[in-house]
């Protein structure tokens, strides 16, 4: 075998040898992935106790799990001495081409990475989080090897970019993939491959089993994201058909992709219907690790060999008819991606995590599932709501303000009117969703919070106030109430200390953001802090408001509401945060720069607040 491939490899020029190489450096990736998930599946993990030997010696004893542990290590071995070779050529011979040069490079750091995790994964008995980052190392391996092989192969025909739709679709799928295999591992990790017992599509006899068991919730969760990803990659098909005639390669990389994927969902039902028989385990991982890597050829083959749509091009098309100054037609798709625009998916996304988090902190662990979707899908249809009316409201200050001008409602995409008539249909749709699927008090909370946001906030504190921000602070802070109500079904005193940490929360959030947009409020009109008393005080106040927010995430540890976890990592966090906003009102002025990465870190600061009473209530539960 060896000497087939060394004929096979020497019998061509250097330039064809690399590619050989490459591509040889891919199958055995590829390979030793597959051998990877047998390792898992078959309890292998621990075949040989001790690393790198086996059992202290070099060869494994003669036991099914030590032999298979211990030929992926030395299947390893291999690759790790091919992935450095291919680097060090690639160093020394293609430094202009960036496609090849830099996955190599990536590749061997990753596979160092890989390699540690391996032994660490060993040390920890299997530990679910080493699994998980073991495993993303080895995607991470495949997808730098399947890159280079595949740039050596494929010459620049064009200067498609992140506008090309072909390419942008391609890292959407590549993306959806990433989250699928992310979750099936932790399916696997955590053994929940029987979450929905024996039935395959439903699960537990249910489209949303009525369940409360971690393994549910995760196995459900996986065929969930499996649904978006097949979609994504469906649609990324469908681009690549209709660009066939100058892209063959592209379009034959996403049909692979496609049809790898179909084969992988069927091997899964396969998998649950045979009671987790290995083989079909084993399969599924195999076909698991196929899409990944066509979806990464996908990507490499549409860039490389790009063609700028129509649209790019500087001529216009003569024959064409000539537009007229009104709002241009839209087609199905980008209608769609307007009304999505319209809900400012960014913000519901955030307001969906407090909601969550104060559903597990409710229940101190997992709610029943159709309570979760119902009380999420709710909270997703006011916020959509809210945020559309506000768009339709503040239409004539957003063209004017150049962060806003491009929204739906002021750029003409979408009619002023329909964008009333969405939001209200969304308001509505909410109220229905959790009156019929929560309970009453949730429902009546968001609609509290819409109502507060929409008159309140933007109908009158917007433009007449510079404490605008301040008041208005109580509407963003109800998604918190809304999920502790759908559990509990009523209001304590650890639901209302959630909201005020939230609403502490949002003026040195919004005012960091003020600072780098004042210009445009000024313009606008409106009385945001940084126009009515200037910069230096703006960032004064975020000082003030963030003492007081970390004062109040304090006291919930004194009132013996949170225990030790919670405390350090919102002693922590609040330190960062608070150490950021002195060093912006400290400067003599405003640094555009501190100001944003305030901005940005004011997000994670929440999302992560809220992850440390998650933790901290379901550990100390």
């Amino acid at each position: 075998m060896l000497q087939r491939i060394s004929q096979w490899l020497d019998s061509a020029a250097p330039e064809a040898r690399f590619r050989k190489v490459t591509l040889l450096t891919a199958v055995l990736t590829y390979l030793l992935v597959v051998l990877g998930g047998v390792v898992r599946v078959t309890g292998s993990g621990l075949g040989c106790p001790d690393w790198p030997l086996c059992y202290g010696q070099p060869l494994p004893p003669p036991s099914t799990e030590a032999l298979i542990e211990m030929a992926h290590r030395y299947l390893a071995a291999v690759v790790t001495f091919f992935v450095a070779w291919v680097a060090w050529v690639a160093q020394r011979h293609y430094r202009a081409e960036k496609w090849i040069v830099r996955p190599a490079l990536i590749g061997v750091g990753v596979i160092g990475v890989q390699i540690v995790l391996g032994a660490i994964t060993v040390i920890l008995k299997n530990h679910p989080i080493t699994v998980v980052a073991h495993f993303a190392a080895a995607l991470t391996m495949l997808a730098c090897a399947t890159m280079v092989a595949t740039s050596t192969r494929t010459a620049r025909a064009g200067s498609a970019g992140k506008t090309d739709r072909l390419v942008r679709w391609a890292v959407i799928s590549v993306a959806s993939i990433i989250a699928l295999l992310f979750v099936g591992a932790v399916v696997t990790a955590t053994n929940s491959a029987l979450g929905c017992l024996f039935d395959w599509p439903l699960c537990r006899g249910e489209l949303i089993p009525n369940s409360t068991e971690l393994g549910t919730y995760i196995h459900w969760f996986h065929r969930f994201v499996a649904v978006l990803a097949g979609l994504t990659l469906a649609y990324t098909t469908i681009v690549a058909w209709r660009a066939r005639a100058e892209r063959h390669g592209a379009w034959v990389a996403a049909a692979l992709a496609l049809s790898f994927f179909i084969a992988q969902s069927a091997v899964g039902g396969l998998v649950v219907w045979s009671r987790v028989n290995l083989w079909m385990r084993g399969l599924h991982l195999a076909m698991a690790a196929a899409v990944w890597t066509m979806s990464i050829v996908l990507v490499v083959v549409a860039a490389r060999s790009g063609v700028k749509e129509r649209s790019s091009v500087g001529q216009a098309d003569k024959s064409a008819p000539a537009r007229s100054n009104s709002a241009p037609a839209l087609s199905f798709k980008s209608t769609l991606g307007a009304y999505l625009r319209l809900t400012k998916p960014w913000i519901i996304v955030l307001l969906l995590v407090t909601t969550f988090a104060a559903m597990l902190i409710a229940r101190r662990g997992l709610p029943p599932l159709p309570l979760v979707v119902f009380t999420l899908l709710g909270g997703a249809l006011s916020a959509a709501g809210a945020n559309a009316i506000n768009c339709y409201l503040d239409r004539d200050i957003d063209v004017i303000m150049n962060r806003t001008r491009n929204r739906p409602t002021s750029s003409g995409l979408i009619d002023a009117d329909h964008a009333l008539a969405f939001g209200l249909m969304a308001a509505v749709g909410s109220f229905i969703v959790l009156t019929l699927g929560v309970n009453v008090l949730s429902a009546v909370l968001a609609t509290i919070g819409l109502l507060y946001y929409v008159f309140v906030y933007t109908g009158y504190l917007k433009r007449s106030t510079m404490h605008n921000v301040v008041i208005g602070g109580v509407a963003g802070a109800i998604p918190p109430l809304v999920g502790y109500a759908a559990v509990t079904g009523t209001i304590d005193a650890l639901a209302l200390f959630m909201f005020l940490v939230i609403f502490y929360w949002s003026p040195p959030h919004t005012w960091a953001l003020a600072l780098l947009i004042r210009n445009d409020y000024e313009r606008a009109g409106v009385p945001m802090l940084p126009v009515v008393v200037g910069e230096k005080e703006t960032r004064r106040q975020i000082v003030l408001y963030t003492l007081q927010l970390v004062a109040i995430t304090l006291v919930m540890f004194a009132l013996q509401m949170m225990g030790w976890i919670y405390f350090v990592g919102a002693a922590l966090l609040g330190a960062v945060f608070l150490a950021r906003a002195v060093r912006l009102w400290r400067l003599p002025e405003t640094d555009k720069a501190l100001a944003r990465r305030l901005y940005k870190f004011s997000q994670s600061y929440l999302a992560l607040l809220f992850l440390f009473m998650v933790i901290d209530k379901i550990v100390l539960a």
